[in-house]
């Protein structure tokens, strides 16, 4: 069964080096995506964990006690045990997909669209209430309707790529710097 630490763990490895810093709020903000993305494309939750409406925005608890010794400092490692071997194919598939869709936008952009009155954690969140959980069904229908995840389609990258080189009669690369000026 994947955790919800299991995601933000994902997500810390993968962006562990980038120029944007895994904070506690950006990994926050990338198993929230998921969890949203995952209901929206596979119709079932990643993980089983509730996310809250608290005033800052969507909070996983478990995954908020975990990263919160860090608090704004980037996360450069995993927490705890971490496996890729939790994730069906089709789960991490999702997961990287996630990554590709919000991974190269700034953590103030990702909190704006979580935070957004319009998102589930608008239409869930009341003022000096806690522990109010946001509804599946409300991010289902708010990933489904306004965050569709589009998947990476190798195929069609494959089918869009030019030839580096050629084929020798014996069905050996050759490969650019290996042609002589006629391409031969």
């Amino acid at each position: 069964m994947v955790t919800a630490m299991d995601v933000a763990n994902f997500f810390i490895d993968v962006f562990k080096n980038s120029d944007e810093p895994m904070t506690m709020l950006r990994t926050m903000r990338m198993t929230y995506n998921a969890q949203g993305c995952c209901l929206a494309r596979m119709n079932e939750p990643l993980f089983e964990e509730e996310v809250q409406a608290w005033k800052q925005g969507p909070v996983i608890l478990s995954v908020y006690r975990k990263l919160l010794p860090f608090k704004n400092n980037r996360i450069k490692k995993t927490i705890g045990d971490h496996s890729k071997n939790v994730f069906t194919e089709e789960q991490m598939q999702l997961m990287i997909d996630v990554a590709v869709k919000y991974g190269k936008y700034t953590t103030g952009t990702l909190t704006g669209w979580c935070n957004s009155p319009n998102g589930p954690w608008g239409k869930t969140y009341i003022e000096n209430r806690r522990n109010i959980k946001i509804s599946k069904e409300l991010m289902y229908d708010h990933f489904s309707e306004n965050e569709p995840l589009k998947g990476f389609d190798m195929e069609f990258v494959i089918k869009r790529m030019k030839p580096l080189g050629r084929s020798d009669p014996e069905g050996n690369t050759i490969l650019p710097e290996d042609l002589d000026d006629n391409g031969i």
